[in-house]
């Protein structure tokens, strides 16, 4: 299903001013699909870069909506770490991921340097997925830790001066990289998670000629909503949004330990418009919580959490073992499949 939406979209585009399509990999993404028809989809001038490779594929020329040329994309995906270091290196693994995304770039560019010898003054752009130094995170915005399979922070001296524009995607919230306004994250499109519900969304329109950069708001087109409460007023606040096309997060914040919680709150919609996305249930946490002095829930991981409630019923030896590898599993497949 997901496949189908994608490619009803990318046809979708064909009957639009939007002529040329450059489609990037992200961490989410599988490489392999994306660029398994990359070369029947580039016939229809729709260029898919899953995985990093020699300079020359990933220097796109961008024709203007005359057909002439006016710019050229040097277009890199989400770049892994497996992919750009080899075992041996006697450097630190933060300096051969920087060493190798330097590399990466600087290869890239001077490819787009040499083609625009042969083509004339054209500007050039260059896109990235990673987490610039300096960019801003919020807690709770679904943005994963640097080192689950991926590539950690770099500075933005990995891009090269020659780039007019970098478009750097990652991080959810629209922002400058360390005050440069040629170097930003447009963010998400969409609200990634409910901590986000108070920040507007944009998309960039970038005049090279001038680098002005205009942000155009995009519309909230699925109206999400967090509540916090105790039982009572969780309750009365969903029986209130029942008939509403609203997607809610409910947040318990009593002191009592409700067993019927989650039961109660799905009843509470059951039959009308409103859906309820998740439960944070915060007794319980702060109870797993209180035995490990000066911890708190902002300040632990989810697999930390696990590990406290694990120790507050006393799970140990072989089970305990058993019981972490079953959760990681869990946790692995849920980031993959967001």
């Amino acid at each position: 299903a997901a496949q189908r939406i994608y490619y009803d979209f990318l046809t979708s585009l064909l009957n639009t001013c939007c002529k040329t399509v450059i489609i990037v990999a992200g961490n989410h993404d599988s490489p392999g699909l994306l660029e398994a028809p990359s070369g029947v989809l580039e016939r229809l001038n729709i260029h898919t870069i899953g995985l990093p490779s020699e300079p020359s594929r990933h220097v796109i020329a961008i024709p203007d909506k005359d057909g002439s040329l006016g710019a050229l994309c040097c277009a890199a995906p989400y770049l892994r770490k497996n992919d750009m270091i080899a075992g041996g290196d006697p450097i630190s693994g933060d300096e051969r991921i920087a060493k190798a995304t330097a590399e990466f770039y600087r290869g890239v560019a001077d490819e787009a340097l040499r083609l625009r010898e042969r083509l004339g003054p054209l500007p050039i752009i260059a896109t990235g997925h990673l987490f610039a130094q300096g960019a801003a995170v919020t807690a709770g915005d679904g943005v994963r830790d640097l080192y689950v399979g991926s590539i950690g922070q770099v500075g933005v001296g990995v891009f090269p001066e020659e780039f007019d524009y970098v478009a750097l995607g990652h991080i959810h919230s629209e922002q400058r990289v360390m005050g440069r306004e040629n170097i930003r994250y447009c963010g998400s499109a969409l609200h990634m998670s409910f901590s986000e519900l108070e920040k507007k969304k944009y998309v960039l329109e970038v005049d090279l000629s001038s680098l002005k950069i205009e942000k155009i708001e995009v519309p909230v087109f699925q109206r999400m909503k967090a509540l916090s409460g105790d039982h009572r007023t969780l309750l009365e606040e969903l029986s209130r949004l029942r008939d509403e096309d609203v997607w809610i997060e409910a947040a318990y914040t009593g002191s009592d330990i409700i067993p019927s919680l989650s039961a109660d709150i799905f009843a509470a919609v059951r039959g009308g418009k409103a859906d309820v996305l998740g439960i944070r249930n915060d007794a319980i946490l702060s109870n797993i919580l209180e035995a490990a002095s000066g911890e708190t829930l902002d300040t632990l991981k989810v697999q930390d959490v696990f590990l406290r409630f694990l120790d507050a019923n006393a799970v140990s030896g072989k089970y305990r073992k058993e019981l972490i590898d079953c959760f990681n599993e869990i946790v692995s497949e849920m980031e993959d499949a967001v």
